[in-house]
């Protein structure tokens, strides 16, 4: 029996060379104590069983990618999203809160991440000697609930488990019908996430760009702040 994290990863690396949904800072980590029920020895194969094979390990690899995707990009929103620090404390707040949430469940960070995301706009105190930033994103303005928001990438969380904990339990690699069984469901789930994903790649991609703006703001200010003195 192989142990199905070496079985994952390889999986996942093979994916990612492909050039298929790679993204930066993506960490894959698995169970240990899982284990396939199948023999993969060095005994040859057909080249239909290899084929299909290694098609159902791409599928696997991209939707385990996919899902450390969406956990990443979970982690950045909550990293860089609603706070309110003097320009000078902006690299250890941004330092500090990657710490605080890196070894958090999926499940974690997606309550934190609702209510990040669902919340009144920090505001700066009233007697600062400094520039200081402040930046939020409040989707309630745009109609979400957070309830709904919150049920929605709970999906995504039930999903990631039943990939890596229930759905290749039963998965024979020396299969035909079961590779192509688990391909369906492979897809299936794929689709189901999608809509959750795209919505977490638009709220990235929002911030990426208002950062972009607030970074020349920055800048502007420090100028000017800068010719002031002289």
């Amino acid at each position: 029996m192989r142990n199905i994290g070496v079985f994952l990863v390889d999986a996942a690396k093979q994916t990612i060379s492909n050039g298929v949904n790679h993204y930066v800072g993506v960490q894959l980590q698995f169970k240990s104590y899982l284990h396939l029920p199948i023999h993969l020895d060095t005994m040859p194969i057909s080249p239909k069983i290899s084929a299909v094979r290694n098609l159902t390990l791409q599928k696997i690899g991209r939707n385990v990618v996919n899902f450390q995707k969406m956990e990443a990009m979970l982690k950045f929103i909550l990293t860089i999203t609603n706070f309110s620090v003097p320009i000078s404390m902006m690299q250890t707040h941004i330092e500090t809160q990657t710490k605080q949430i890196h070894n958090q469940p999926m499940g974690r960070l997606v309550e934190s991440t609702a209510k990040a995301l669902h919340s009144e706009a920090p505001s700066a105190p009233l007697d600062i000697n400094e520039i200081w930033i402040t930046f939020s994103l409040n989707l309630n303005e745009g109609g979400s609930q957070i309830a709904d928001w919150r049920r929605e990438m709970q999906v995504v969380v039930s999903e990631r488990n039943t990939l890596i904990h229930q759905m290749l339990s039963t998965w024979d690699a020396n299969s035909i019908d079961s590779c192509n069984e688990l391909c369906k469901k492979l897809d299936s789930q794929r689709e189901r996430i999608l809509n959750a994903y795209e919505h977490l790649e638009s709220i990235v991609k929002a911030i990426r760009e208002s950062h972009k703006e607030l970074a020349l703001e920055a800048d502007e200010m420090v100028k000017h702040e800068d010719d002031k003195v002289h």
